[in-house]
This record gives C-alpha cells, sequence and structure tokens, in this order.
C-alpha cells in the first residue's frame, strides 16, 4: 500500500499538463434543483520554475562541454606538435660524453647508437628512431648574429618522419640536407641574420682542445628556409647533417640522444621505458616527452582544471533552481501530501518521490545541454571562424570611420604563430560521461532539503487549511 500511495503521488506530480485547482475558479452548473462545481485548473507555477530549471542546467551545460572539448583539443594539438618539432615521444639521452660513464669523454660512436637504435626499432609499439646532436651556437649572416640551436640530424628525417614533414611549411628552397655542408634554417632566424637559400650562413661553436674549449667557425650553404608556425622555436633552428654535428659539436657542450616515435603518444608510453633500458647501456637514461615538458603540460592542465571549475560553478548556480522549484512544489501540493499521508503513505515514500522529481529535472537538462554542447563543439572551428568574420567587420568599419592612417590589422582568434590553426576535436568520452553523472548527483543533492521537508509536512494542518 506504501509503494501504491508514493506511486500515486509521483504520478500526480510528475504528469504533463493539468494544473493546480483552486475553488477562485470555480464553475456552477445548475440542472432543476441540483448544483454542481466544476473547478477549472489554474497555471502550476511550480511545473513553470521546474521547466525552467530544466532549461536552466541545459544552457549551463553547454559551455562547459564546449570548454572540455575545446581545452582537451587544444592542449592536444599543441603537444602534438611541440613534441613532433622538438622532444619526440621518447628520448633516450646519452651521458657518457660527460665522462661520469668511465669511458673517454667523447660519447658513443654514431656506428654505436645506430646499433643500439636498431634495437630499440625491433620493439613493439616503436615506429621510427632517429639520432641527433643539439647544441648552441652563434649564426652569424649578412645582417648580424643571433644565438641558434643547432640541430643535427639524419638527411632521411625529412623524407620518411611523415608526422615531421606535415608541419613544416618550406618558405624558399627544399626540406632536405642534400650534401655535408647545407643547412636548413628557420624563417625568423633567415629574416634576422639576413641570409637566403645558396647563401653561406657561418656557425661558431665550441671546440675542446687540451682541456680548453675554444671557438670554431664552420661554414654551411643555406638549403632551405623553413617554418614551423612558432617564431620562438623558428628563431633559433638551424638543422644541419648527422655528420657534419658530431664533428662541430663537442660531446661537452651538446647533447646526444636518439629521438623513438611511438604508435601513440598519448597511450601508456611509460610501460616501454623499461624495455628500452634494457636495450642500452647504463649510461643512458630514458625520458618520455611528458617528462621532458611538464612545467608546459602542467600550465594547460591547470588552465583547463581552472575554466572548467568556472563553467561548474555555472552549473552549480543553475541547479540551485530544482530547489526553489521543489520549494514551490512542495506549497502547492501540501494538500495532496495530506491526503496520501493520511492514508498511510510513509514519509520516506513522499521524500523519495520529491527527490524523484529532482533527479528527472536534471535529466532533462542533461538531455537537453549535452548534445547541444556537442554540437557546438564538433563545429567550433566553424563558429570560430564566423565568429573572426564578424569581429573584424565591426573593427573594419571602425577602422574607416575613424582613419588615422595606420595599417588595419584584421584580428586572429587562433593565431598558428602562437597556437593552432585549427582546433582538433575529439569527444572525451569518459569526461562527459563524468559530467552527466555529476549533474544527476548535484541534481539529487539540491532536491535533499525541499524533498525532507516534504515529508514532514503534518498531514492535521493541511487538511485543516483546505
Amino acid at each position: 500500500m506504501k509503494l501504491k500511495a508514493a506511486l500515486m503521488l509521483a504520478s500526480s506530480f510528475l504528469k504533463a499538463g493539468g494544473g493546480r485547482f483552486t475553488t477562485d475558479h470555480a464553475i456552477r452548473a445548475g440542472n432543476g434543483g441540483g448544483a454542481a462545481y466544476f473547478r477549472r485548473p489554474s497555471p502550476s507555477n511550480a511545473r513553470k520554475s521546474l521547466v525552467s530549471a530544466v532549461f536552466g542546467i541545459g544552457l549551463s551545460l553547454i559551455p562547459l562541454v564546449v570548454v572540455l572539448v575545446v581545452s582537451e583539443g587544444m592542449i592536444q594539438g599543441i603537444s602534438s606538435r611541440l613534441i613532433e618539432l622538438s622532444s619526440y615521444h621518447i628520448q633516450a639521452i646519452d651521458f657518457s660524453g660527460s665522462g661520469a660513464s668511465g669511458r673517454t669523454g667523447n660519447g658513443f660512436s654514431l656506428d654505436e647508437l645506430y646499433a643500439f637504435a636498431a634495437e630499440i626499432d625491433t620493439l613493439p609499439g616503436v615506429e621510427q628512431t632517429w639520432i641527433e646532436r643539439q647544441g648552441l651556437a652563434l649564426a652569424a649572416g649578412k645582417l648580424g648574429r643571433s644565438g641558434a640551436t643547432v640541430r643535427a640530424v639524419d638527411p632521411e628525417l625529412f623524407e620518411k618522419n611523415e608526422a615531421l614533414i606535415g608541419l613544416f611549411e618550406v618558405s624558399d628552397g627544399a626540406l632536405s640536407l642534400p650534401e655535408p655542408n647545407t643547412a636548413l634554417i628557420g624563417k625568423k632566424l633567415a629574416e634576422t641574420i639576413g641570409v637566403g637559400v645558396g647563401e653561406t650562413i657561418r656557425l661558431i661553436t665550441a671546440r675542446e682542445r687540451n682541456g680548453n674549449m675554444t671557438p670554431n667557425v664552420s661554414s654551411f650553404t643555406v638549403s632551405g628556409i623553413i617554418s614551423s608556425g612558432y617564431q620562438e622555436l623558428d628563431a633559433l633552428w638551424v638543422y644541419i647533417p648527422l655528420d657534419r654535428g658530431f664533428s662541430i659539436l663537442a660531446p661537452a657542450s651538446s647533447r646526444t640522444f636518439i629521438g623513438i616515435r611511438t604508435d601513440d603518444p598519448f597511450g601508456p608510453i611509460t610501460m616501454l621505458k623499461p624495455d628500452i633500458h634494457a636495450k642500452l647501456p647504463s649510461s643512458f637514461a630514458v625520458y618520455t616527452w611528458f617528462e621532458l615538458n611538464r612545467g608546459q603540460y602542467k600550465s594547460f592542465e591547470t588552465t583547463k582544471i581552472l575554466l572548467l571549475f568556472i563553467m561548474f560553478l555555472i552549473v552549480l548556480v543553475a541547479s540551485v533552481n530544482i530547489s526553489s522549484a521543489l520549494v514551490m512544489l512542495v506549497m502547492e501540493r501540501r494538500k495532496e501530501i495530506a491526503i496520501l499521508k493520511s492514508i498511510g503513505a510513509p514519509p520516506s515514500g513522499i521524500t523519495f518521490v520529491f527527490l524523484l522529481a529532482g533527479f528527472f529535472t536534471g535529466l532533462g537538462g542533461v538531455l537537453c545541454g549535452i548534445p547541444l554542447g556537442i554540437l557546438c563543439a564538433l563545429n567550433v572551428n566553424s563558429i570560430l571562424y564566423y565568429f573572426e568574420k564578424m569581429i573584424n567587420f565591426f573593427s573594419y568599419f571602425l577602422y574607416t570611420l575613424n582613419n588615422t592612417g595606420g595599417q588595419f590589422i584584421p584580428v586572429r582568434l587562433l593565431d598558428p604563430a602562437y597556437y593552432l590553426e585549427t582546433i582538433p576535436v575529439e569527444l572525451p568520452l569518459l569526461e562527459l560521461f563524468c559530467i552527466c553523472a555529476g549533474t544527476l548527483v548535484l541534481s539529487v543533492v539540491v532536491s535533499i532539503m525541499p524533498s525532507i521537508r516534504a515529508g514532514r509536512e503534518k498531514p492535521l494542518n493541511a487538511l485543516r487549511k483546505y
């Protein structure tokens, strides 16, 4: 009987249509000596509040989903570019050149490094391995000098590493190192020191002689000018052939490592570290891209968490509407609550029905907000494109009205020199599920107090009033 009473109350509260009956809207119809009173239903303010709460939660979930998907896509997109352009997925760094491992301090030879790389290539999950020596130099050209990061790489890197090739734009020349004395330089660096394709660039590096470091000047012919889209990287890079790099970059003042590409840099690549260690001498240290870029990646993650927290506060404020709507519902349904309690409905059953009303209100918000949020997130690049067009239209209009002679600079919401040209969109299903579950739990939590109040209603007082 208790279950039946609870179901009756749930049906009364949650059914569509209907409203609150009041004696103020009675219509009298007479037939002979009898009289009957029919009550016209008046609009329920509580039901309107519940509908408003549904739409409020739905609207608050849209920016939360968009921020989640966009931030996840931007972090992954920027991280992918950085690890492909600079740190590889995993680095096995050779520290034997420092002399700490008991060797002569010259490090392993190039042939030995190639043998180690071939061993690593046999591991499952490893796609490619590349040997690189990296050091600092002073680059000199016709217009001046600038500090540069010299990256000595295998010339086949620009032929077989498709992920890296796709991130470069060749401004002039070719993306290749055809001769031992050729070099690829960044676009910004080429502008700074004033060199072009076919011209000579001089690299001043440190060389060890008789225990002393002396300057060493090497000349290279520029075979190509390249751009990665990131100005801070283009302002430093000089690529030279690996053999030539081993001759001009001293082991003590440079870093030699085996760059390893895996199937999925965002997968469990840490599990590969023990297997890679087993293929290498003890003087090597193995680091994942996350360990090499920990500070930058943590900064991205912190920004993402703060943005999601702010969006969650919006959802929290919207969920308060459920509580206020249930308070109004309790006030409107006091008579029905009193009748059900008088026929044996337990307080816990009535409390459960109002909790159920809060749950379904949150569920309605989830069903409205999550699909719309996903739809906006999937089309975020188009939305930003048209938003950018609109901003530039009004900006140019204001520029023409207040023309001071300067050049109009259009707004770039996504500047590829610092971020991404387009945001990669990938739905994080686990996070979306957590948002749905969290919203439903929050809807139930804010419904607890009104539901308990409904369960504690005294039927005698309510029946006397009505």
